[in-house]
């Protein structure tokens, strides 16, 4: 080959190689636009995204301002018109008398903390008192002229804004027995109070509260506007004449959907660009392979000595690895140097990678043994910690609990906890079975019963565990279960036992997310219930886990509070967390006396059952309680069902019947009281152990700290001390739950053989929950708990012999199927 040929082709393999580097560099800067115009479109975008997002934000910040301010007025609005109607503050000013009005004006601003001062002024009232704190002068008689004009309350109000003396203003009619407009009640509140709503809501958001008198400019009241910019919005406070205005919020948006669909768009012209290129490409490196083909037949040939390593620049590493290769004897190939073969035995082992082999989840330890079944009760699940109940069958029964939550469509569990030593651990195992059944766990940690019950009603998961012992001794823990809505009892609890031993159950990944539902639990209870005077109360949690919310709720209400062991321990140092049983009253008892409080009120250790001891020390037992609220709602829901258990006094069917009300006497159990009353449509039921349930105004569930505030509300309400009160109600003499411990799982056989032999002469048999003998003076009952291996037995009578003379009835059928059996009376 010549030297001429030779340098023209190595020139035309340098005018190719120069017209793939710079096909590469246009490449290279054609992607590079591309990305720069994404970058550009992102940006705008997420700027967009963010105003929109900020605006959005803001507005639901302020309406959310706007609707705690419309409650908290609507809330005062609604306390003053019942305290004007419960005091008849109307009869009142018809017969002009002043200083009962004043003292009565002085007990309401003692109910609320934040009320500066209450007037209850007649028709036409037209004096001002401008020297007042707070003043009251032309725009307090203007309020007073609206409710007058319109018999309505007038529109919350601010006057005297900017001044130090600015305040919240409320009026409401003041009518007399016959609906006739006499008068009207002007309540002064402090300012603070919407200086605090908007510190626990605008949450970094800029809000401002404003005052919009129509035909005037709107007045700032208080907030965090942005300086020297218009606000985006603003929302109006319903039933009063302030406003919340809102600025855009600054703070990060996900901009995920924006984002992918920029880069979407950019993704097409680099994809055509990238296509053209390899084109382009394939059709350049097809003419290049004529000229490789062509010199390596003149390596071949040993011709190709001269040849260049740069003839084609972008084939050159190739080139000049060909002109390395020699032909070995026979055709034989070279081997690699040791080196080489090293470097490839090593690539081969990279690329086969480690052997592996998947390990399978470790099986629970005690998976596929048999549950014990006495752990399995009427209406719930319990048992010794360690011997009955194991973290390994808590898990099991978790995940049999989420199987059957998924068969009715649950997808969420939610999982509380009380304050026994054990509660954490089991939740955990708990947890972790549900969510290998599939189900999601909304975990709330350390709470009381009722608040778990409480959270099936708001947090969209009708489903619900609670891991607890309640009044059992601190060895003891259990469950109590909620699917759709439903407390299980009975077969539906059997069914769980039959679903963990027999493998039945659904598998999955479930999620497990925190929740804190207090302040929603309190705020609730505080919406509801409105004390119109302040008690004094002792208050024993027995170191149950309604020490972390029943006194925060107590003051709340108003009350003063003193605490007996609100401190959660889950060893129960100071008693038995147990209000049912006169000797876990004791120090409550002692406590009211020493201090002189108006009640004394227990729950047990999860807080959904309740004790009371009125202010001489005397024990009230529930279904006293419960007269008292059964005349409560019976005035609000006259012939309504009222439910009762077979424990309860036999007055109470009186009571509720006096009252209007239909008196349904069922089985004792928290969860078939409350199927009951579902049932029934009833407004309350209750059982002698505490267990108070509210159809009115609540959800049906037992709940010890709203039973209690509802308590509070009724005695506030009556004018007359809570011992006073209770003194008013039916008594005879009569026992308190008296048990008798028996071997597991003999109960159910000896309530059997009782109702066989059942020899009560004169007696009426009433056999809805085991035995309950009723004669014209008295009655006595015995039943197997559902809660223990025990026989529960209570009595009430006319008198001392009277309730000797029934006792004896019983002990004589007791001895007649065991005469080993030792009755407790």
């Amino acid at each position: 080959m010549s030297e001429k040929t030779k340098k023209g082709k190595k020139g035309a393999g340098k005018a190719r190689g120069s017209r793939v580097s710079r096909a590469l560099i246009a490449l290279m800067l054609a992607i590079a636009g591309v990305l720069a115009l994404a970058a550009v479109a992102l940006f705008l975008l997420d700027r967009q995204q963010q105003e929109e997002a900020g605006t959005g934000r803001a507005e639901a910040a302020a309406a959310g301002l706007a609707g705690r301010l419309a409650a908290e007025m609507r809330l005062r609005t609604t306390i003053l018109e019942r305290f004007v109607r419960d005091m008849d503050l109307g009869t009142l000013l018809q017969q002009e008398k002043g200083d009962v009005l004043k003292r009565r004006e002085r007990q309401f601003k003692r109910l609320m903390p934040d009320v500066l001062r209450l007037r209850v002024l007649p028709k036409e009232w037209d004096e001002m008192d401008t020297r007042a704190d707070p003043p009251f002068g032309f725009a307090a008689l203007e309020v007073l002229r609206t409710v007058e004009r319109s018999g309505r309350p007038a529109p919350a109000e601010v006057q005297h804004p900017g001044k130090p003396y600015q305040h919240l203003v409320l009026a409401v009619p003041v009518p007399d027995r016959k609906g006739k407009l006499v008068g009207v009640a002007h309540l002064a509140l402090r300012f603070e109070l919407l200086r605090q709503a908007l510190a626990e809501n605008a949450g970094g958001v800029p809000l401002q509260v404003r005052q919009q008198v129509p035909g005037r400019e709107a007045v700032a009241l208080t907030g965090n506007p942005v300086q020297d910019a218009a606000p985006a919005g603003s929302v109006a406070v319903a039933g009063t004449l302030l406003q919340v205005a809102y600025w855009p919020a600054a703070g990060a948006v996900s901009g995920l959907p924006g984002v992918v669909t920029v880069l979407g768009v950019a993704l097409v012209p680099i994809a055509l660009l990238l296509l053209l290129f390899r084109l382009w490409l394939g059709r350049l490196l097809a003419a290049e392979q004529q000229v490789v083909l062509s010199h390596v037949r003149g390596m071949m040939k040993s011709e190709a000595h001269g040849f260049g390593a740069d003839g084609i620049s972008e084939l050159g590493l190739l080139m000049q690895g060909l002109m390395k290769l020699r032909r070995g004897p026979a055709g034989v190939v070279v081997p690699l140097s040791g080196e080489s073969a090293a470097e490839a035995a090593a690539v081969e082992t990279r690329a086969a990678g480690p052997e592996s082999a998947a390990r399978p989840a470790a099986a629970m330890a005690d998976a596929g043994q048999p549950i014990p079944a006495e752990i399995f009760r009427a209406y719930d699940i319990r048992g010794v910690v360690g011997e009955q109940l194991t973290e390994g069958r808590v898990e099991r029964i978790g995940r049999a609990i989420g199987s059957q939550a998924r068969e009715q469509g649950e997808q969420s569990v939610i999982v509380g906890r009380d304050g026994r030593n054990s509660s954490e651990s089991l939740a955990d195992a708990l947890c972790r079975g549900l969510q290998a059944s599939g189900c999601d766990v909304i975990d709330l940690g350390m709470v009381p019963t009722p608040l778990l019950y409480f959270a099936t009603h708001v947090l969209g998961s009708r489903s619900g565990v609670m891991v607890t012992g309640s009044h059992n001794p601190p060895e003891y823990n259990g469950l109590k279960v909620l699917i759709a809505g439903e407390s299980l009892s009975g077969e539906a609890i059997q069914a769980l036992r039959l679903r963990a031993e027999s493998g039945n159950l659904a598998q999955g990944e479930g999620r497990r997310q925190e929740q804190d539902l207090v302040a929603d639990y309190l705020n609730r209870i505080t919406e509801d219930v409105q004390l119109l005077a302040p008690l004094n109360l002792v208050v024993d949690c027995g170191n149950g886990s309604g020490g972390l919310v029943a006194p925060l709720l107590f003051r709340a209400l108003g009350c003063n509070v003193t605490e007996l062991y609100c401190e959660v321990n889950g060893n129960f140092p100071a008693h038995h967390p147990d209000p049912s049983d006169p000797d876990n009253l004791a120090a409550l008892i002692a406590k009211v006396k020493e201090t002189g409080a108006d009640l004394g009120i227990a729950l047990d250790g999860d807080a959904d059952r309740i004790g009371v001891v009125d202010g001489e020390g005397r024990i009230i037992w529930p279904d006293r309680l419960l007269m008292l609220l059964a005349r409560d709602v019976l005035t609000r829901n006259p012939g309504a069902d009222v439910i009762y258990d077979v424990k309860s006094s036999r007055h109470l069917a009186g009571e509720i019947l006096a009252c209007g009300g239909r008196p349904i006497m069922w089985k004792s159990g928290h969860s078939l009281m409350e199927a009951k009353l579902r049932e029934t449509g009833a407004v309350l039921a209750g059982e002698f152990s505490g267990h108070i349930f509210f159809g009115e105004r609540w959800y049906g569930f037992d709940d010890g700290v709203y039973s209690s505030a509802r308590l509070l509300e009724v005695l506030s309400a009556e004018g007359l001390s809570p011992a006073e009160v209770f003194a008013q109600l039916p008594e005879s003499v009569a026992t308190p739950e008296l048990v008798l411990p028996v071997a597991e799982g003999t109960a159910g056989r000896l309530m059997q053989q009782l109702q066989e032999q059942a020899g009560f002469p004169g007696a009426k048999l009433v056999t809805v929950d085991g035995i309950r003998a009723e004669f014209g003076d008295g009655w006595g009952l015995v039943r197997a708990s559902n809660t223990a291996p025990a026989l529960v037995f209570r009595f009430e009578a006319d008198d001392e012999a009277v309730l000797a003379r029934i006792q004896g009835l019983f002990r004589e059928q007791l001895a007649a199927v065991d005469p080993t059996l030792t009755p407790p009376f």
